[in-house]
């Protein structure tokens, strides 16, 4: 059987709000995406938290997680990306900055007053860009200190041993306000307001308001790229290895320094298209033809990434923000796609956002965003249009946005919070022995199925593996698994493992997760151990500074706790749990067929 073929059709900036202009609608809702909404209806739909809470929300942290990268652990910001992606190299001692080329208003006033109007200073051409870049390069380089060219309003500067770093503002998030409170400021080693940034930054603002290339740009209407914005610094990056970590080739096509630079720092393939801009005068037919010929090569996982909904959201046009969508079903998904249904091997389309930026703020939002996964051999009830608000209906969420390559890659798509999932050519023997022994427990028990809700209780169930559990009262038992509704968790039951009920001893060490029961050991040889403790959300049955607890539990309750112990939501934030609240006991599992 051929290899797996992996399209992910990264979509910046695509989620958003409800827009009155839009008939109240988001741009997703109100673009027509025939293609988009067709492989939704039949793909596994959700949302996807692909920057961590603790994280500005920005493209570097969600393609990062998107790739597979956690950023909390990878992220040293967007520049020393870009500059990777520019060829540039950079030693441990250089820090790298994102330099915007923008428009300040450029009155009277002094340089504090002055006002963002566009961070883009109307997406200036490269080709200008390149003259304004060497003007500064010439005026304020040093030996340590140097500019580079990158795409359109997009640029570089390495400062090798840089001055101590200070709060930095993405220009994109000041649209219309006043400059002055959001400049790099420090303090010298006497305490005095100093700042080398932002001296860098009222300079280059003098070479460049009346710059040749900026009177000409006047003269033509256009708005003048007369200062320099200094911001996201970094140090120099590292990621494995994408295809050793996978086992794929991969390519990334995309027209931003930043992706482009994610992709060279984990030795993926990157391809350049001719005319691709970041904006939506973007060359789509060719990144959808780049895409074809990507996998005609032999590549296995093509990452397509496009800029035109974010500049749109930036810009706060939401016409041209539902124009960019209806444009990217049209010229890149729908030949894409077609070119897949025609390549004999099985494939599999990941389509996403990587971070909101709503029209009515202009700026990234941290919220989480849809997702879809069709799955060419495996067809599940998704649907009908894909957007914000139809994903958060279907109640199958990832809080973190780096495990999404995994469930896309190792095809954990059964299952899912629909309940309805189901494979078009699978073995019908196994689906029909399956069936039966489901309708003989059904006609023995009063019984129910229920899908599994995160992964607290793996390794032993996981995300969206499907149920039996009965119905019939019962008195529970230390390691049966029970299925609860709590008054605190109103909106989903909890899937955990009884560890001990009323008037038993309970002893737990935390230091190797053994337990004791009426000094009994119980054997926890099932329990997962995770790295990220939620220790710090515990209000019950908390351990003494041995790491020890004791307790004895209360009649007519339970102690619960998941078997992924380290991140269970169980009673050591929930207390003691009423048997009262027990929907049932976990009889068998139906689905995935293969681990019934």
């Amino acid at each position: 059987m051929k290899k797996t073929k992996y399209f992910v059709l990264l979509c910046d900036g695509m989620a958003d709000n409800k827009i009155k202009e839009l008939g109240n609608k988001s741009p997703m809702e109100a673009a027509k995406k025939p293609t988009m909404d067709y492989l939704a209806r039949y793909a596994l739909v959700g949302k996807v938290r692909t920057v961590p809470s603790t994280m500005a929300p920005g493209s570097d942290p969600a393609n990062l997680a998107v790739m597979s990268y956690n950023p909390a652990v990878y992220s040293r910001g967007r520049s020393p990306l870009e500059a990777a992606s520019m060829g540039l190299q950079m030693s441990d001692n250089t820090t790298a900055f994102r330099c915007n080329l923008l428009t300040i208003s450029d009155g009277e006033e002094p340089f504090e007053e002055k006002e963002m109007i566009d961070h883009s200073a109307d997406e200036i051409t490269t080709e200008e860009a390149d003259v304004l870049i060497k003007a500064l390069e010439e005026e304020l380089s040093d030996e340590n200190r140097h500019f580079y060219t990158g795409v359109s309003y997009r640029h570089c500067m390495l400062w090798e041993f840089a001055p101590s770093l200070c709060e930095f503002t993405p220009p994109h998030d000041i649209l219309g306000q006043k400059i002055g409170e959001y400049l790099p400021s420090q303090k010298d080693e006497n305490g005095n307001e100093t700042s080398l940034y932002l001296d860098l930054m009222k300079r280059g603002y003098e070479i460049l308001n009346h710059h040749p290339i900026n009177e000409d740009r006047r003269a033509r209407g256009l708005r003048p790229a007369n200062a320099l914005w200094i911001w996201s610094p970094g140090k120099k990056p590292s990621l494995p290895d994408f295809s050793k970590k996978w086992g794929l080739k991969a390519t990334v096509i995309s027209a931003v320094d930043l992706i482009k630079g994610i992709a060279k720092c984990a030795n993926m393939e990157v391809v350049d298209v001719e005319g691709a801009t970041g904006n939506i005068n973007t060359n789509f037919d060719g990144k959808a033809q780049a895409a074809i010929d990507a996998f005609e090569r032999g590549q296995d996982y093509v990452y397509v990434h496009i800029e035109a909904p974010d500049e749109c959201g930036h810009r706060g046009e939401a016409e041209n923000k539902k124009k960019s969508i209806e444009l990217i079903d049209e010229k890149v998904l729908t030949p894409v796609y077609n070119y897949l249904k025609k390549c004999g091997a099985p494939y599999k389309i990941m389509v996403l956002p990587d971070h909101t930026t709503p029209i009515s703020t202009r700026t990234h939002g941290g919220d989480p965003v849809p997702f879809f996964i069709y799955t060419s051999d495996d067809r599940v009830v998704g649907v009908n249009n894909f957007n914000e608000f139809s994903a958060q209906e279907k109640n199958f969420n990832i809080e973190e946005g780096y495990k999404l390559t995994d469930l896309l890659v190792n095809n954990k798509i059964e299952g899912h919070s629909s309940h309805t999932a189901f494979k078009v050519a699978h073995d019908l023997f196994e689906l029909f022995a399956i069936s039966l022994i489901a309708v003989m427990l059904c006609m023995t028990f009063i019984a129910r199925h229920s899908p599994v809700i995160g992964d607290s209780m793996e390794n032993t169930l996981h995300q969206n593996d499907v149920l039996l559990v009965s119905n019939i009262a019962y008195t529970p038992k230390t390691g049966d698994i029970i299925i609860v509704q709590v008054p605190e968790e109103k909106e989903k039951p909890l899937v955990k493992r009884v560890i001990a009920t009323g008037g038993q001893k309970l002893k737990i060490d935390y230091n190797s997760w053994q337990v004791w029961v009426d000094d009994k050991f119980i054997d926890s040889s099932y329990v997962k151990k995770e790295t990220d403790s939620m220790m710090r959300y515990w209000k019950y049955a908390l351990p003494d500074e041995n790491g020890i607890y004791e307790g004895t539990v209360p009649d007519g309750t339970m102690f619960v706790m998941g078997d992924n112990r380290e991140i269970s939501k169980d009673s050591r934030s929930l207390g003691f749990i009423d048997t009262r609240y027990i929907i049932g006991r976990v009889i068998i599992r139906l689905y995935p067929f293969g681990q019934v």
